[in-house]
């Protein structure tokens, strides 16, 4: 069982269509916070500790030799004392001294954040969608390229209506509808709808011709527009299978639809074609068009 619309994509022209321009490079790294404190005149928590320190060795030593332990406690207090009054004579000096590495850190942070910005600012520019959809189509003219154009083929335009004055109102008549519909879908797009385009597929020896084939001549972006009938067996089925699979691998996009849909759903058929250019950024200026139009509902068959 498939649902339908089958959309069959080269794997190139997915890759294509997420890129993007190549972004400028940004390798400067954020400015560190200083990882000291702001110090202070006394550090009361460090001779607290030191005392107590002190007092447990004296403490100790006392129980073992009394006189260790008082010159211990003299030359103890005295290294304190002069630890603390280090500090509060340096503290004006230390005080500067992270004051300047701080403001030294402000002048990077801010040195950052002006080169962020214009890093930003290019990689806007870089990936503005204007940029993005030139570069997209720069590689799909190269992509493209390879394929060969189309011959004795008929424009959808110039081709004689099955129905001529009259709309089809049989549902049998599969090709006045897909008349119809390409002429509806041909009123939106840049490029040209064919019918009649005969394609010869080596590997099994045979030409296959699918209901439309719409040619954009400036990127020379080939979609067969397929329709599946409810009559087709499972070898007309391989047949396709093995077609689609040669035509994708050498670069053509496909779209198939059920015939229920084509014809009982023509107009979102055709913004299922649009939105289709619209994803792969072919042509995003058709999907505009069908803004009123609701979604195609898939269908399984």
């Amino acid at each position: 069982m498939r649902q339908f619309p089958v959309i069959l994509i080269p794997p190139e022209v997915q890759r294509i269509a997420q890129s993007k321009p190549v972004a400028p490079e940004f390798n400067i790294e954020l400015p560190s916070v200083p990882s000291y404190r702001q110090p202070k005149p006394i550090h009361i928590q460090e001779a607290l500790s030191l005392t107590i320190g002190l007092i447990l060795v004296v403490a100790l030593v006392t129980v073992f030799a009394k006189e260790l332990g008082i010159i211990l406690l003299i030359v103890g207090t005295v290294a304190i004392v002069f630890r603390v009054r280090y500090q509060f004579q340096t503290y004006n000096r230390r005080y500067q001294k992270h004051q300047d590495n701080f403001q030294r850190y402000l002048s990077k942070l801010e040195a950052y954040s002006h080169q962020e910005i214009q890093y930003q600012r290019a990689l806007a520019i870089a990936h503005a969608p204007d940029r993005i959809l030139e570069h997209r189509h720069q590689q799909f003219k190269s992509f493209f390229a390879k394929l060969a154009p189309i011959e004795n083929a008929i424009a959808l335009r110039d081709a004689s209506n099955p129905f001529a004055n009259t709309k089809p109102t049989d549902d049998r008549a599969i090709e006045g509808v897909i008349y119809y519909f390409g002429i509806t879908l041909q009123q939106h797009l840049s490029g040209t709808l064919y019918q009649g385009v005969k394609l010869y597929i080596p590997s099994i020896d045979y030409h296959w011709s699918p209901a439309l084939t719409y040619v954009d001549p400036e990127l020379n972006l080939h979609v067969a527009i397929e329709i599946s009938l409810p009559s087709d067996n499972a070898a007309i089925m391989m047949r396709d299978d093995l077609a689609e699979r040669f035509l994708v691998d050498s670069g053509w996009i496909i779209i198939k639809f059920f015939q229920e849909q084509i014809l009982q759903n023509s107009a979102e058929c055709c913004k299922e074609f649009a939105k289709l250019l619209d994803r792969l950024s072919l042509d995003p200026s058709v999907l505009p068009n069908f803004a009123n139009t609701a979604d195609l509902f898939p269908v399984k068959r």
